[in-house]
């Protein structure tokens, strides 16, 4: 209605609403979706650009308004964030570009370039709030966005996009995009659980022993751990036997092995002479590998550490042109074999009650006392009959002494 103009009766009133109808019905009729959504299977139409550009940045996640000017890397996913930019940092003047209006309350500390925005700061933050309830907790938010995330992850788990893979739920489309791409998931042999990440199956399979048959030969019942063990299986056994067997190359030996290294530690052995041998101390054995040298230490000596690295130092004494280091020294070096208990009493004793005589257990004390109490009366008995042989004698001696006496004179 233009401003000259006046309402004077009814028929006045009933004009002015039907223009105002047929206004409102041609700019209606004229809007139309003017922009259609870029992205291929999406034929979604918006009658704003803001709105097409915060759409296909859910799908694409790509900020594509970015600022021309020369130092200025920022970028904006809508056109008119963009512009707001450039005509407050870039086109202002440097003066009206400062912030100098201070929020009108004083528990607040934001500063504005422009009294208008520090009012709108006002009405928005201080004055009425938005505020955005959850409907299923307590929990309340300042954006829609941040509402419908919680939403989604703490209570409906309605992803809108999902991977087909792992079924792994998205907020945005090109995150499970970017997801899809490295998605591989780690299928238990043994139970129907599949895992995103290879530590969490081998986890998995540690703690269940479900990973111990998980790559298992087709031709035989042989199970392996690793993929490698058992290609180097279906090499080494099931493949023709002149591509797999390693024959050894000496004259007059027709020993032949499916694993190379097998055949190497022939070699060693039966032809070049080498022996390992064990340097405990009263063990002399020899052994054809260094491999059954470091099994009998394990197997019949205590001191499993020092004999690991006696091993080892065989292993560099065995190979040429490599230093040698010095033995390591035994912990009971320069100790006897027997306990001086033993020795004082001239007992002999066994390893293990020598032993429990050097820790001083009271049933082998009282075993040893027994024993010296019984030595000692034999010993006493032996010396009684020693001296009464030695009484007899003198006697026998002074007769005939006696008998011979008279004579002379």
């Amino acid at each position: 209605m233009p401003p000259e103009m006046q309402i004077t009766s009814d028929s006045d009133l009933d004009n002015v609403l039907e223009e105002f109808k047929l206004r409102n019905e041609r700019r209606n009729s004229t809007v139309t979706a003017k922009y259609t959504c870029s992205i291929e299977k999406c034929d979604a139409t918006f009658k704003r650009l803001d709105q097409l550009d915060r759409h296909e940045y859910h799908h694409t996640g790509i900020k594509k308004h970015a600022c021309s000017h020369e130092g200025c890397d920022k970028t904006y996913s809508i056109l008119t964030h963009l512009k707001r930019h450039l005509r407050s940092t870039h086109e202002r003047p440097e003066a009206a570009a400062q912030k100098t209006f201070k929020c009108s309350l004083p528990e607040c500390t934001k500063m504005f370039t422009s009294s208008c925005n520090m009012q709108r700061h006002v009405r928005e933050a201080h004055e009425k709030p938005r505020v955005y309830p959850c409907g299923h907790c307590p929990a309340k938010f300042s954006q829609k966005l941040k509402l419908k995330r919680h939403e989604i992850k703490e209570h409906t788990q309605d992803y809108p996009f999902r991977c087909q893979k792992c079924s792994r739920g998205f907020y945005q489309e090109w995150q499970r995009e970017s997801h899809q791409g490295t998605c591989k998931l780690y299928a238990c042999p043994a139970c129907p659980l599949k895992f995103e990440k290879w530590t969490l199956y081998t986890k998995h399979c540690r703690d269940t022993l479900h990973g111990k048959n998980r790559h298992k030969c087709d031709q035989c019942n042989s199970c392996y751990d690793k993929p490698s063990d058992l290609k180097q299986h279906i090499e080494a056994k099931h493949k023709k036997a002149e591509s797999s067997e390693f024959t050894c190359p000496e004259e007059g030996c027709s020993k032949s092995y499916s694993y190379e290294r097998n055949l190497r530690q022939h070699v060693l052995t039966a032809h070049s002479g080498r022996r390992f041998e064990c340097q405990a101390l009263d063990c002399g054995r020899c052994f054809s590998s260094a491999q059954n040298l470091s099994k009998h230490v394990l197997r019949d000596h205590q001191d499993g550490k020092t004999n690991k690295k006696t091993v080892q130092g065989n292993k560099e004494e065995a190979s040429p042109g490599k230093k040698t280091n010095p033995r390591k020294r035994r912990r009971d070096a320069g100790r006897p074999k027997h306990s001086r208990l033993s020795k004082l009493a001239c007992l002999q004793l066994g390893k293990e009650e020598d032993l429990a005589v050097r820790e001083r257990q009271p049933l082998a004390l009282e075993k040893v006392t027994k024993e010296l109490e019984k030595d000692t009366q034999e010993l006493d008995e032996v010396t009684q009959e020693t001296d009464a042989q030695e009484q007899d004698n003198d006697t026998q001696d002074k007769g005939e002494t006696l008998a011979v006496q008279p004579l002379q004179d």
